[in-house]
């Protein structure tokens, strides 16, 4: 840091800035605030005077914010360090806008503020295994070959499918298991919303598309807590497999579908019903003499037929989702007014890259311009031709925006170099990624029936 350059510079300027001069001639009047130390300096009230020209002001604050005994702190702490020892016209206001347009800042600190976005729940569905989630308990114990559980709900009834998985498992392996699971039980769901990345949807469209000659479309995700029932799906199995698996964790494949019907015989917290009875309109019974209803009286009043168990579902979901977002929302901030072709920061916590340790590594990855808004709480954005692996579309709580410097000739360095792994899918990218399924079936299945049933 060569603060004798900079003093210098300060010096040779301050016959050229027109408050300098009028303080310089101040000081030789003997005012008490204004005085000239034995270096030439002019001070106003002990501090140093900096002249606007030259851009100094841009150097006083790269000195004591960009330095690497500075630290990059943060709009607070930043003007009242220089304000120990300088002083100019507005310095609080510029000290701010230097340090708010800080682009290594921005990528590199946490964000202080409430959440972006309000809650948007995701439509309810109108009918049981119309719209489905789809994800993924991972890193279990080997369980006869099986380390990982597919978890399946049904928005609708809630209804759940857990199915064991090998370590190692294909795109076509897992659109098999879906076929078998899903479509030949309950037929072509409309809308689909998982947790995975956009190459392993990409892997998994692909397979549909062998498996069903399928056509799968993407669109913009929704914030995962829209929809944190599959979340709690993944809880509730969790802690089943807790309580009954033996003590060496080697047994919990073959608990899944004793975990699928206790589940599914429970009463749901948004519904009030089973997901058995919301499908079938009466309860499952455990014993031979089970005379325990576990339908609310609501629940039974209510229904009469098959149609009006799916209408109180959807108004049951409905009312739990209102509660739900009243709720989230008191905790969040509106989301910046995003426009195409403003600039902004991507958050990096879900992407993969090849650097040693995430804890050391930038909390946003950017400059990338936004080039679309394909719906209300999700933008495209311009990525590197090395982000391919990327879907380009986020959620706006995934991104931050870019305050752009009013301080004239200010230059940043260029971000540094970003390079992802692909080696392995990341368990979540950029936001959870949902997705409408638009099919288009052959008019025969032979071939469905050839390969999978």
């Amino acid at each position: 840091m060569d603060i004798e350059k900079l003093h210098s510079d300060i010096r040779t300027a301050l016959p050229s800035d027109p408050e300098a001069v009028v303080g310089m001639q101040h000081a030789q009047k003997g005012h008490n605030r204004w005085t000239i130390n034995n270096s030439g300096l002019l001070r106003l009230d002990d501090r140093i005077f900096v002249p606007s020209a030259d851009d100094l002001c841009l150097q006083v604050c790269k000195h004591h914010h960009d330095h690497v005994l500075a630290g990059h702190f943060g709009q607070n702490c930043t003007p009242a360090i220089i304000q120990h020892s300088y002083t100019w016209p507005r310095i609080w206001d510029f000290v701010k806008d230097y340090v708010r347009s800080c682009t290594d800042c921005c990528r590199n600190k946490s964000h202080r503020h409430q959440p972006y976005r309000m809650l948007k729940p995701l439509p309810v569905p109108t009918r049981p295994w119309d719209s489905i989630s789809l994800n993924f308990i991972e890193q279990l114990p080997n369980s006869n070959g099986h380390t990982s559980i597919l978890v399946i709900i049904d928005r609708a009834s809630k209804q759940a499918i857990f199915i064991p998985l090998p370590k190692k498992i294909t795109s076509e392996t897992l659109a098999r298991l879906f076929v078998i699971h899903v479509f030949s039980k309950h037929g072509v769901p409309n809308h689909v919303t998982s947790d995975r990345g956009s190459k392993f949807i990409s892997s998994f469209s692909q397979g549909l598309r062998q498996a069903l000659k399928m056509t799968l479309h993407f669109t913009s995700g929704y914030h995962p807590e829209a929809d944190g029932q599959t979340e709690q799906a993944n809880q509730t199995l969790e802690q089943y497999l807790r309580m009954y698996c033996t003590y060496q964790q080697d047994n919990w494949d073959t608990l899944l579908p004793l975990a699928k019907f206790a589940y599914n015989n429970a009463p749901n917290a948004s519904t009030g019903v089973s997901p058995f009875f919301a499908n079938k309109r009466y309860h499952l019974n455990i014993t031979v003499h089970l005379e325990y209803h576990l339908a609310s009286q609501k629940a039974r009043n209510y229904v009469s037929n098959l149609d009006d168990v799916h209408q109180f579902l959807c108004n049951e979901i409905k009312a739990a989702q209102e509660a739900y977002k009243t709720t989230a929302n008191s905790r969040r901030k509106p989301a910046p007014d995003f426009q195409v072709g403003q600039q902004v920061y991507i958050l990096a916590k879900h992407l993969k890259t090849t650097r040693p340790m995430k804890k050391l590594s930038e909390k946003y990855l950017g400059l990338y311009t936004i080039i679309a808004q394909p719906s209300s709480n999700a933008f495209t954005v311009r990525l590197p031709d090395y982000f391919s692996s990327i879907h380009p579309v986020f959620h706006v709580s995934q991104l931050k925006p870019f305050h752009p410097s009013e301080i004239p000739n200010r230059t940043e360095p260029p971000p540094p170099p970003v390079k992802i792994d692909d080696e392995d899918e990341p368990h979540s990218l950029c936001t959870r990624c949902s997705f409408n399924m638009v099919f288009s079936l052959r008019k025969h299945l032979i071939f469905l029936q050839r390969e999978f049933l």
